[in-house]
């Protein structure tokens, strides 16, 4: 466990280290991707309506519901997202990116793509593969 956990935080580190002339955090990084692949993977708005709230976002994550409202928070006041009141259920919210977010994406993808190219710096094509492979079964493994 020690060296996937050190491996994980020199990895976020380096990664928030990237995004601080963006500003936000690879936690919110990862929640805009979040957002965005799951609003894309929607079929219809229906599906958006229960897909999008904090908590069905936040049980994705694997986060509990107050870090994700707060992260949402921050994301509404860099104007990165912005909520709407489900009209199924007024007591639940939709969260949106804005075009200012979606528009940052491709160069949050790259920074994420150098970080981890500085990470896998050294390995074959081979060695990158298995460890993918390795890493989905251990995350598969845990999810239960």
């Amino acid at each position: 466990g020690y060296l996937i956990n050190k491996a994980a935080r020199l990895t976020k580190c380096d990664l928030n280290t990237a995004l601080t002339d963006v500003g936000i955090t690879s936690a919110q990084w990862g929640l805009i991707r979040d957002i965005f692949l799951t609003e894309s993977m929607c079929s219809n708005e229906e599906e958006k309506l229960y897909k999008l709230t904090p908590a069905a976002i936040a049980e994705r994550l694997r986060a509990d519901r107050p870090t994700i409202s707060c992260m949402v928070e921050r994301l509404v006041k860099q104007d990165f997202a912005y909520r709407v009141y489900n009209p199924n259920d007024r007591r639940s919210q939709i969260i949106i990116l804005t075009d200012k977010a979606k528009e940052l994406i491709p160069k949050l993808e790259l920074l994420s793509d150098n970080t981890l190219q500085k990470a896998l710096k050294g390995f074959s094509e081979e060695e990158t593969m298995q460890l993918k492979k390795n890493l989905a079964k251990i995350i598969e493994n845990l999810k239960s």
